[in-house]
């Protein structure tokens, strides 16, 4: 499939947002927020406030990249599409290698390279393997939840490890 120069764009645009929101005080406030609330207001910063900012932030980037993801896929159903695209997103940065403390631009990237790869290469292989291409898709999505699988269990036990 080919993707517009506006989503690239976008894109990167995004990523330079989050690189410049991360550097400035509030994104120190957001990390601190994020790594402990009582340190955080123990060393004055609003926690209410910087978490609904995050929220309504990360809410409008989310909206975007809904819109990128649905134009991208030649239809523009807004019914029920929002229940999987975050399942997807957060499978994606996980596969990428980003945890719940730490994630950044490059680890996002990688992990949507590697699960959109997944989801190219799987029903091929799935059609090709079985022959049938509406069983190739229940494979497809077998392997894709169980790689979102995988990757809760590794994060799971690295959290346990460090613990």
């Amino acid at each position: 499939t080919r993707i517009s120069s506006f989503a690239y764009a976008v894109i990167c645009l995004f990523c330079f947002f989050n690189n410049w929101i991360l550097n400035t005080r509030l994104g120190q406030n957001m990390r601190t927020v994020g790594q402990s609330r009582s340190v955080a207001t123990s060393a004055g910063i609003d926690v209410n406030k910087t978490r609904i900012i995050a929220t309504c932030i990360s809410t409008v980037l989310a909206a975007w990249g809904q819109l990128i993801f649905l134009q991208n896929l030649g239809t523009f159903n807004s019914v029920m599409q929002q229940s999987s695209v975050g399942l997807y997103a957060v499978a994606a940065i996980l596969v990428g290698g980003a945890n719940v403390q730490k994630a950044n631009n490059k680890q996002a990237i990688i992990g949507v390279l590697l699960f959109h790869t997944l989801f190219v290469v799987a029903p091929l292989a799935a059609t090709k393997l079985v022959g049938d291409a509406a069983v190739a898709e229940y494979i497809r999505m077998f392997i894709s939840y169980g790689v979102i699988a995988v990757s809760l269990a590794m994060h799971a036990s690295k959290t346990r490890k460090k613990a």
